[in-house]
């Protein structure tokens, strides 16, 4: 009971300092009986993967035959080896198969009405390869009367899934769910993987350090909130710029606008894909949608927690991004002074959060290139649930800084 109520404070703690909204429900009981990074005895695997049932979900349109969430036990004939039947009605499952994701999980077999997606720009999680899904219930829309801020409606489902490499093969490491439950409530929930695959149990305090990795952790589900909550309503990829570029995959805006599900409350026009592209060269592209992704979405916009510099590629009234010089990144960063230093610096030295064709005083970039020490202040970009730095991603912005010139469209570099 103390250890329950110790952690109960302790995400008090971060929903207060995050700025959090009451449509998060963190979870801050403790970890399930059964460690899912153990590998289960041969006859519980079997069992996981010969369950009788598994829960089916329709929705985008299509129909299954059982709605998410009813479904029968699982497992009936192998007694106490088998996993525990799924309960009706639970809109926060301990156990993966349970959430809807799968028809089959032993196969694999993603259940009706559940869609891959790709968001063209995706958030670094330490090179983890990542896979998503979204769910919509029948006869449902998106709300996208704020084009910058989607509302999904109740029942809504997303799922992420990484994977890592481990003693030479890709592994399934955590596959983690969002679903809206109520107007005003999101559950999330982050289901670790057994060593062989065959099951995935949800962990809420999370995993430090995940054996057979180089450092790879799972994030405590109360950090999640840290990110979330910079949007009204949870999902943070899943929305115009992401799915209207055409880097984006699976279900994209394009598809989503033509079958009719996205709406808006005046019942105006959508505004068509091409005005909702990042602006720019290819090495423009490549660093503001980045930024956006990993930055801009989540804090670095005009209602996140760092209004200060903002990020975010944001679409105007009129249904557009603009251009380069447009975006709110070029206007709050290029030759802003910046309070951050590197160790050393002599007193006189003028730093910037974006200094055209000089890399070494845009503290932007700095951010993006360390890793906070343990206990030391944040200063790492981005601030949680990554230990190893993007090398790529460093790159993108670097080459963005050094094409910044008076031809490109770029002010001469502050002093």
């Amino acid at each position: 009971m103390g250890r329950r109520l110790l952690q109960a404070a302790i995400a008090s703690l971060l929903l207060a300092s995050a700025g959090c909204s009451a449509k998060e429900t963190p979870r801050t009981d403790g970890l399930p009986a059964r460690d899912p990074l153990g590998a289960p005895s041969a006859a519980a695997a079997t069992a996981a993967r010969g369950a009788a049932a598994e829960p089916r979900g329709a929705g985008l349109g299509e129909h299954a035959g059982a709605a998410a969430g009813e479904h029968a036990g699982a497992g009936q004939g192998a007694a106490a080896q088998a996993p525990p039947p799924c309960k009706d009605g639970d809109t926060d499952p301990h156990d993966l198969r349970c959430t809807g994701l799968y028809s089959d999980l032993g196969a694999r077999t993603i259940a009706a009405g559940v869609r891959e997606f790709k968001p063209a720009f995706e958030l670094w999680s330490d090179g983890a390869e990542k896979t998503r899904w979204i769910y919509l219930p029948p006869g449902s829309t998106i709300d996208v009367s704020r084009m910058n801020d989607w509302t999904f409606p109740v029942g809504t489902r997303l799922w992420k899934e990484f994977r890592l490499p481990v003693a030479g093969a890709t592994r399934r490491i955590e596959t983690r769910l969002l679903w809206k439950t109520a107007e005003d409530r999101w559950t999330r929930a982050t289901y670790v993987w057994s060593e062989d695959g065959a099951s995935a149990l949800q962990v809420k305090a999370g995993v430090p350090e995940v054996p057979g990795t180089d450092g790879y952790a799972v994030p405590a589900q109360v950090d999640c909130i840290r990110c979330h909550a910079g949007k009204t309503d949870n999902p943070l990829g899943f929305e115009a710029i992401q799915l209207a570029a055409p880097e984006a995959g699976g279900l994209t805006y394009a598809e989503l606008a033509q079958r009719g599900l996205l709406s808006t409350r005046s019942g105006g026009a959508l505004p068509g894909a091409d005005a909702l592209q990042v602006p720019g060269s290819a090495t423009e592209r490549r660093a503001l949608g980045l930024l956006h992704a990993n930055c801009g979405v989540s804090c670095h916009h005009p209602i996140g927690v760092a209004t200060h510099f903002e990020m975010r590629l944001d679409i105007d009234a009129a249904g557009r991004v603009g251009a380069v010089r447009d975006t709110r990144v070029y206007r709050t960063a290029i030759n802003q002074p910046s309070k951050l230093r590197p160790p050393g610096a002599p007193p006189e030295a003028r730093y910037y959060r974006l200094r055209p064709r000089d890399p070494d005083r845009s503290t932007l970039l700095r951010a993006m290139s360390r890793r906070d020490a343990p206990g030391a202040p944040p200063e790492q970009m981005p601030p949680l649930a990554t230990r190893r730095v993007d090398e790529a991603g460093v790159a993108a912005v670097r080459a963005w800084i050094e094409a910044m010139t008076p031809a490109a469209g770029y002010p001469p570099a502050a002093p």
